[in-house]
């Protein structure tokens, strides 16, 4: 018997974008009311259709957010080296979260410590446009995302009036002059606008935990390695509740990568954006911020907000499974390189 493999599967998995493109994609609902292959598929092709279908099928506007930490919940240790906090198979998730983004998003802390790409490599897929928030205009021209020329770059930076030299090629300058413009919700807003609604919040943990404080992510996740740090370049911090009964508690779900435990979280209910201590709305910026460059692999179907609708900021459905995948808990092949009709702009 000819099974369907995880090449061909993801392929099809890239092609959905509604339910009408289900069936085309040799997808079928079972009993269950969840999506499935109709023709038989291995382990790792069921995978990909409960970890990923979701996000497929959530629409042109959603923003997710990634982070992969040591045991004690570190990104890098205290010298900043990330290389590699999680395994191969976290690297391929991160990958295929990029290649279903229109934007993958960096703060400089991440761009100038970690010199990322933010390109698809481990897996197939169309290159995300490469978003670097600058507020101050630190990050050195000579960041691989400025100079490989391998997809289109947005520099975002504040109007501090110094003068910038001009972008390489492929590189577009956005100045922002609101004070509250780097406010996670208004950078989704500046984005959808350019046609990039589709949205990877990646690194570094300063970046990634304003999202998650401002209420401004459909989704998060976050792989623990099983290796302890001691100290080092912190993850998720933002100001927190006194009060245990208090504490955010998302519908989340594990699995595992390898190695790696992998924990998805559904954030999609809006709650009150409040700035991070120690920095401001106009800036979104914070000493010693940096990237973790690793990625992701298998899973099972994302969990869909109990008692409170599938509701993401902005008020945009997020698709998810069924109620009863959702637990409350605490918590490479190249890609294409698709420019699309001007820069900032990203055809799905």
């Amino acid at each position: 018997m000819t099974f369907l493999e995880t090449e061909e599967a993801w392929e099809r998995l890239r092609s959905v974008r509604s339910e009408a493109d289900t069936g085309p994609a040799g997808l079928v609902r079972g009993p269950d009311g969840r999506r499935r292959w109709s023709a038989p598929a291995s382990p790792q092709a069921r995978l990909l259709v409960d970890r990923y279908l979701p996000l497929c099928l959530a629409g042109p506007r959603l923003t997710i957010a990634q982070l992969g930490q040591s045991l004690d919940g570190f990104i890098a240790t205290r010298t900043g080296d990330a290389d590699y906090v999680t395994g191969e198979e976290d690297r391929r998730h991160l990958h295929r979260l990029r290649a279903l983004a229109d934007a993958v998003v960096v703060g400089a802390g991440t761009a100038v410590a970690d010199d990322p790409q933010l390109t698809v490599r481990a897996c197939a897929g169309t290159h995300p446009v490469r978003v670097v928030l600058d507020p101050r205009g630190r990050v050195p021209l000579d960041r691989r995302v400025f100079t490989d020329g391998s997809a289109p770059t947005l520099w975002v930076v504040g109007a501090t009036g110094e003068r910038r030299p001009a972008p390489p090629d492929g590189v577009e300058l956005l100045t922002l002059t609101e004070t509250d413009a780097f406010a996670p919700h208004q950078l989704v807003r500046t984005l959808a606008r350019r046609g990039l609604g589709r949205v990877l919040i990646e690194g570094g943990g300063v970046t990634v935990s304003r999202f998650v404080h401002a209420g401004a992510l459909h989704r998060l996740y976050v792989t623990v390695a099983p290796v302890l740090l001691g100290d080092g370049i912190p993850g998720l911090r933002f100001d927190g509740t006194p009060v245990m009964r208090d504490a955010l508690r998302p519908p989340v779900r594990r699995s595992t990568l390898g190695e790696d435990t992998l924990f998805e979280l559904d954030l999609s209910a809006p709650r009150p954006d409040a700035p991070l201590d120690g920095q401001h709305r106009d800036t979104g910026e914070a000493r010693g911020e940096g990237e973790h460059p690793v990625d992701h692999g298998h899973g099972q179907p994302l969990a869909r907000a109990q008692a409170r609708g599938a509701e993401g900021p902005g008020g945009d459905a997020l698709a998810g499974a069924p109620a009863a995948d959702v637990q409350r808990q605490r918590h490479g092949d190249q890609g294409e390189h698709h420019q699309g009709q001007q820069l900032g702009q990203r055809r799905v």
